[in-house]
Order: C-alpha cells, then sequence, then structure tokens
C-alpha cells in the first residue's frame, strides 16, 4: 500500500497505475460478460440432426399444433383435443398410452384446490430396472394464455425427447414412465391424482419436470428436492448447464408449486428444468407459439433429454442422500460441492477476511478503528440497494401507470431497466468509497465492504445454506488475494493488480450471474437483485480505487466524485431509456382484469377488479373502494374496486345436503354442489373450518380432504373454502366434518363476459390480465343463498 494510503489521505495516482486499473476492471467486466453468454441458447437444430439428438424443428410441429389458438384449462374442449393428439403421437412412437381420469385435491395454505383431470401416461419399460424415472411436464393452461411456454412446449421437447431415445433402439436401464398431467394450472390436480391413484406411482421414483416460467432463456435448473444429492451429478450430463442452489431456497419459498412438488411429498426425487426468461409473458395472453423462440426450445430439449438419460442409466436408490449438495453453474460448467463444507465455506471467508484485517494493521496500512468504522459503514449501500431496489417497480408503475397490469412485476423488454440496476449498485459502492476514503483510507474500506461479504456467507450458511456461496467464496477469494497483495507489493504491482483482478473476477461473475438468476423473478423483486449487484461491485472494490482520481483538495474530490456521478447519471439515462424503448403496442398491450359477481340472494351484482391501478377501460366500470366485501370468492380474494352491475339472469349452483349425521363431539355433512351453467370451477364455503371430510364424483372412489398448509386466516367469515374444477354434470359431493353444523354457501365461475349488460368489449390495445390465482380475467360468478344448519 502506498504510503498517503495508510493515513487516510487520498494518493496522488500514475496515469500507468490507473490505466492498469482500468484495464483489469475491463477485463472483470468482459469476463462476466462472458458469463452470461454461456448461458445463452444454442442454435435451433434442423430435422436432418442426428436421430438419437434433440431437435427444435423436430419439436415445433408438435408445439403449433398444441399451442395454436387460446387457452386449454382443465375440462376444456381444447384440452381435450390436446389429450386426443398426444395419445395418437405417443402411439406412434410405439407405445401404449393410457388416460389416467381421477380426482386429485391438496390444499394451498387454508384453501383446498381439487378437480377432475386427465392425465396421459405412458411406459417405456428397462432392461434392468433400479426404479422409475418419470418424465413430466403438463398440457393444461390458465384460463388466459395458450400456455406455449407454460408449458406446451415442455410437452412438445417430450415428445421430441421419447423419439429420440426411441431411435437408439436400445432399452434404457430404468423404467421410464411419461406424466403428461392435466390440472397443474389451478393446483397440481393431475399430479396429484396420479401420485395417490396410480400404480405406477407406487414407490416413488426420480423425476425429471420440465417447465416454463417464463418463454425464454435460458432452461436452468431451478429446484432440486431435498434428499436428491445424487440428481446434482447429474446436473453436469446437460449440455448447456444453468442453474444455482441459491434458486432453490428461493423458489421454495415464493410460494410457487410444480407437479414436482406434490409428487415429492408422495416420496419422489426430483429436479425442476424451466425456461426461464420473459418472465412478463408467464400466463400472459402473448404466450404464443410466435413469441417463443425455437433457439429456446431447443435449449430446453438438449437439457431435458441429457437429464433424462442420466437418470435412465443411473442406480436411483442411490440417487437418495442426506443433506443437501451446494451448487452452481458458471462457463458452462456446474460446481458442486456437499452440503457439510458450507460451514466450514463460510469460517474460511471470514478468516480470510479477519487475516486482511490483521495483515492491514500490522503493516500500519488501517487503523483497527478505521476499519471498524469502515464495516459499520458498510450498511449503508447494502441498505440503500435494497431500499432502492424495491422502490423501483413502484417507481416506473409510477411513471407508466400501464405497467401496473404487468401483474408479476416485470416489463416485455427490461434490459435496459437491468442495466440500471447494474450501474446503481455501482453507483452506490463507488461513491460509498469517494465518500469515505480521505476519512478511512482504501485499506479500510476493502476490509469494511469484505467484512459484509464474509458476515453474508455466515449467517446464510445457518439460514439458507444453498446461498451461502454468495458471501463465502469472494470473501475468502478477496481476502486471500488482499493478503497476496500486501505481500508483492510495492516490488511487483502488476502482480498485485493481477491478483485482485482475479478475486474481483470471481466475486463479480458468482453474483452477477446470481442477481441475474434473480432476476427472473421480475423487476417487482429487483431489491434481492440490486442486493447481489452491490455485494458484486464490493469484490471490485480494489479495481475501483485504482481508477478513482486521488488528488488532493476540492478539484481532486470533484474528480473523484466524476465516477460515481456518472453511474448515476446512467441510471436515470437507462430508465428513461427504458421508458421510450419498452412502449405498449399492438404487440406488446397493457392488461386489465375484469370480472361480473351476481349475489342470488340479494339480487345484486357488480363489477369488479384486482388491479389497484385498474386501466381506464375496467376503471369505468369499477369507480368505487370497496369497503366491507362480504361474498366469498375463491382464495379469499378481495376485489381492489368495484362497480354496480344490472343483476342476469342466471341460476345459482345447486345445493343439496344429502346427510346429516352427529359422531361426538363432530357434526358430519354431506353435500352435492352442481353448476346449473356447465361452470369451469365451483366452490364450497363453510362458516367453520372442517377437521377431515372427502370429496367425491359419482363413479369414482372419494378423496380424503388433505390437511391444510396453514391455519385459515383470522376473523375470515368463510374459514373454509375447498374448489373443484372441471366438475362433472352430476355435481360434486363434500363430506365435511366441523364442530357444529355448519353454514354453507357455494359458488360458480364461468368464463367470458360477452352479453351482460354494461359490458363493453376490450380495446384492441387491452389483454387479459395474467393469471395469478384467485378469480380469473372475464369470468361470471354466481354466488348461492347461504345454507342454514
Amino acid at each position: 500500500m502506498h504510503t498517503l494510503e495508510r493515513t487516510g489521505v487520498a494518493p496522488v495516482r500514475a496515469p500507468r497505475r490507473t490505466l492498469a486499473g482500468a484495464v483489469a476492471l475491463v477485463a472483470v467486466v468482459a469476463v462476466a460478460c462472458a458469463a452470461w453468454l454461456f448461458e445463452r441458447p444454442p442454435a435451433a437444430a434442423g430435422a436432418g440432426a442426428p436421430a438419437g439428438e434433440f431437435s427444435a424443428a423436430r419439436a415445433w410441429p408438435h408445439l403449433e399444433k398444441i399451442a395454436t389458438g387460446g387457452p386449454t384449462p382443465i375440462g376444456s374442449p381444447g384440452g381435450d383435443r390436446i389429450r386426443d393428439y398426444l395419445l395418437a403421437q405417443l402411439t406412434s412412437l410405439g407405445l401404449k398410452p393410457e388416460v389416467q381420469t381421477g380426482v386429485g385435491a391438496r390444499s394451498f395454505g387454508s384453501d383446498i384446490s381439487s378437480g377432475l383431470a386427465e392425465n396421459v401416461v405412458a411406459v417405456i419399460p428397462g432392461s434392468a430396472s433400479t426404479g422409475r424415472v418419470v418424465l413430466a411436464a403438463h398440457y393444461d393452461s390458465t384460463t388466459t394464455t395458450p400456455g406455449t411456454s407454460d408449458d406446451k412446449a415442455s410437452v412438445a421437447a417430450i415428445l421430441e425427447i421419447v423419439r429420440a431415445l426411441k431411435s437408439t433402439g436400445q432399452q434404457p436401464r430404468n423404467d421410464l414412465v411419461i406424466l403428461l398431467s392435466d390440472g397443474e394450472e389451478p393446483g397440481l390436480i393431475g399430479a396429484e391424482a396420479f401420485a395417490a391413484h396410480h400404480p405406477l406411482a407406487k414407490d416413488g421414483g426420480v423425476v425429471v419436470n420440465l417447465e416454463g416460467p417464463g418463454n425464454g432463456a435460458p432452461s436452468a435448473i431451478f429446484n432440486v428436492t431435498p434428499g436428491g444429492t445424487g440428481l446434482v451429478r447429474a446436473l453436469s450430463s446437460m449440455p448447456h448447464p444453468v442453474g444455482e442452489s441459491a434458486l432453490i431456497g428461493a423458489f421454495r419459498q415464493s410460494g410457487f408449486h410444480t407437479d414436482l412438488t406434490t409428487l415429492e411429498e408422495h416420496g419422489f426425487i426430483g429436479v425442476d428444468l424451466g425456461t426461464a426468461g420473459g418472465r412478463a409473458y408467464y400466463h400472459h395472453p402473448r404466450d404464443t407459439v410466435e413469441n417463443f423462440d425455437p433457439a429456446v426450445l431447443q435449449m430446453h430439449g438438449d437439457n431435458g433429454l441429457a437429464l433424462t438419460r442420466a437418470a435412465l442409466a443411473a442406480d436411483l436408490p442411490a440417487q437418495r442422500g442426506a443433506g443437501d449438495a451446494t451448487f452452481f453453474s458458471a462457463f458452462g460448467v456446474v460446481f458442486a460441492y456437499p452440503g457439510g463444507f458450507v460451514a466450514p465455506l463460510a469460517a474460511l471467508g471470514v478468516l480470510a477476511v479477519l487475516g486482511l484485517a490483521v495483515l492491514a494493521r500490522v503493516r500500519r496500512a488501517a487503523t483497527l478503528p478505521q476499519m471498524g468504522l469502515a464495516t459499520l459503514a458498510g450498511v449503508v449501500p447494502v441498505a440503500l440497494a435494497y431500499l432502492l431496489g424495491d422502490r423501483v417497480w413502484q417507481l416506473l408503475t409510477t411513471i407508466q401507470p400501464g405497467y401496473a397490469g404487468m401483474v408479476f412485476g416485470e416489463p416485455y423488454r427490461p434490459d435496459l431497466y437491468r442495466l440500471a440496476l447494474i450501474a446503481l449498485a455501482v453507483a452506490l459502492v463507488w461513491g460509498w468509497y469517494a465518500l469515505l476514503r480521505r476519512r478511512l483510507g482504501t485499506a479500510a474500506l476493502t476490509v469494511g465492504s469484505l467484512a459484509w461479504l464474509a458476515v453474508a456467507g455466515a449467517a446464510l450458511a445457518g439460514l439458507m445454506p444453498g446461498m451461502s456461496y454468495y458471501g463465502a467464496i469472494p470473501a475468502l477469494a478477496g481476502g486471500i488475494a488482499g493478503i497476496a497483495a500486501f505481500l508483492l507489493e510495492p516490488a511487483r504491482p502488476h502482480a498485485a493488480l493481477a491478483v485482485r483482478a482475479v478475486a474481483a473476477a470471481v466475486g463479480v461473475v458468482l453474483l452477477t450471474v446470481g442477481a441475474r438468476t434473480f432476476a427472473a423473478f421480475g423487476l417487482a423483486m429487483g431489491a434481492v437483485t440490486v442486493v447481489l449487484l452491490v455485494l458484486a461491485a464490493c469484490s471490485a472494490l480494489p479495481l475501483l480505487a485504482e481508477v478513482t482520481p486521488g488528488a488532493r483538495g476540492p478539484r481532486g474530490r470533484s474528480r473523484a466524485a466524476l465516477g460515481p456521478l456518472t453511474a448515476a447519471a446512467l441510471v436515470l439515462v437507462l430508465i428513461g431509456g427504458g421508458l421510450i424503448h419498452d412502449r405498449f403496442d399492438e404487440r406488446h398491450p397493457r392488461a386489465a382484469h375484469l370480472a361480473y359477481v351476481l349475489d342470488t340472494a340479494t339480487g345484486a351484482a357488480s363489477w369488479i377488479t384486482a388491479d389497484d391501478r385498474p386501466h381506464p377501460w375496467a376503471a369505468a366500470l369499477t369507480p368505487q373502494t370497496p369497503g366491507e366485501w362480504k361474498l366469498p370468492l375463491p382464495n379469499g380474494m378481495r376485489p381492489a374496486h368495484t362497480g354496480g352491475a344490472e343483476a342476469a339472469n342466471l341460476p345459482a349452483p345447486e345445493v343439496r345436503v344429502l346427510n346429516r349425521r352427529q359422531e361426538g363431539a363432530d357434526t358430519v355433512t354431506r353435500v352435492r354442489v352442481r353448476s346449473q351453467r356447465s361452470a369451469y370451477q365451483i366452490s364450497l364455503h363453510a362458516d367453520r373450518p372442517a377437521t377431515g371430510g372427502v370429496i367425491q364424483v359419482a363413479g369414482r372412489p372419494g378423496v380424503p380432504l388433505p390437511e391444510l398448509e396453514s391455519a385459515p386466516r383470522p376473523g375470515a367469515a368463510w374459514p373454509f373454502e375447498a374448489q373443484f374444477f372441471a366438475p362433472p354434470g352430476d355435481g360434486v359431493e363434500f363430506e365435511l366434518r366441523t364442530k357444529g353444523a355448519p353454514r354453507l354457501v357455494a359458488s360458480d365461475v364461468t368464463l367470458g363476459l360477452d352479453g351482460l349488460t354494461g359490458y363493453r368489449p376490450r380495446p384492441a390495445d387491452v389483454d387479459l390480465s395474467s393469471s395469478t390465482g384467485g378469480l380469473p380475467t372475464d369470468s361470471v360468478t354466481v354466488v348461492g343463498r347461504i345454507q342454514t344448519p
């Protein structure tokens, strides 16, 4: 370290040293960009690709067949058409597919989702099977989208994967079960019916589940079940490996689910592989074939085929293991280590930073108070990153109200906004350094920034072990590099700079790739993304120090502020550019939620919207902010805005109490609910929780009410809710065990608003709101009269 830096006075840097630092910084940025480029999809393989390989050109006609047209939710005629197509294609491949029709039911929070699903199931027997490999995807969509990426691209990929496997003429070692499930979107209904009732689900197995959280690259691993540590080794078999264990913890706490969720609960282990980019198109009306890239399908299919082949060749019982492995990918390589290494690695990161602090004190580059103050001050950029990152989407929706309709918090073209987040992180860390370096010195601030990485690694090792490497590895690399640089300087300054650059590259690559991973959750979840980017900038702080002018006096301070101010100005330029670039148009329309609710008990009807800031088209019908909302809606939904509507002549669902008996302190009530409108969905609500019961449709065995994930909402007027999708014409029977005789009310939901008095068709530039659960947009709900005990 330079003598002037030890006292905290900014040094006058030689032009050559500044130039060398700039070159090193550019090199680190180039390495990070290269890591991102490795996650881009390959070119789509043509129809003439080798028979044993995946070809997007061969899979594409399947995608066009099943994804062209409107939404195909469970029970829809479009879903029936896809089911029949899948049966024909699997038969043409020499398989004997079957349709498993069954009732599935599971809970989400305090609500129950159930329905009548039609799964397409086929088997390729193994030659010396050690168990079953389930290759899964779902063919239904939500009510708002044709579902090209979620999940019909995966279904098309599976047809091509099966063809590639069959083309070799060789029997796999393990049994392969193809599960093309129905009813995933409203509640994993088909997968639950398969896992609970199909003989092929007995004894569990290994699942390769293909999903579509977005319509863009990369195709990434976003979930590995606990206890499936052996599966992490299979990730290296993917030709385009992308994924990291940090995302798994976030996914499992996010409230999102896939078919693997319910299969895991029934004893399976497995992985979720999904297209992670293009979050704006998730459940969106524009998730069409035209908006899906064949290269993305190629990457998804390549990875899915490789994972399936690896599982088919493996000793499946050996894939199970206690604990969770930690892994991440970079430059097309999967780096993994056992969960038992997490705590030691975090401890090494802490020790490396402590060692650097001791050496800085011994060499008189920084005092203990300086390093202590620098560490305490390090909370500023991290806290600002979280606060500002959490406000980015709110700011954008204020400037551009149309973004409020993007319910997953992601615009159609987010790239410039993402670059703005990077510039924001650089501005925060560089500005923090420029303000404090004269008082605390570069050495102290370097120790302080690395200390936060070490603390993050140690804290995450206990809280979310799969994310600990975000802090532990950059802290370890930075601490070792700092110690090496002390030993190399001043005799070999360029070698010292090179060591710092290598350590910075480790942290920047790891943390920026992680930030890109978390960006898949959308700009509305930007807080975590910006924090990771700030930590990446902390890893590069020694290089930022090298390019910061060091002259004394007001002029020197002004020059030192030039870099941070430029980065801050770039934030504004990029946000402005994003607002100009990401304009709404015919291909990228605004969205709005609107639904109609009729209360047959009072004869009152309402227009409602779930949008906090509704589009003017919906706002014209929903001008009021509701006070107390008493009518039960799916998932306990409360409308954001309402408006009076003319009551339509629509029949309420028929509710018949078939039997009521007393069993000790419990009242057992059996009731049949039947829609008189051929509803997409019926719901039964009770004014007290059910401690048990059964759901049953005619001719099929009853399905026990699943145990609730959480207690009913405090103060809820209707604490019990069970939804049933694709109900048969003769209705559904519910048997409820409650404390005391319950009051009951049923509702049913149909899709489409045409014909209702007062309804005006959507403008051409206003699309359906993406489905998020609750009451779907463009739906009619009829609530029946309360059935008293």
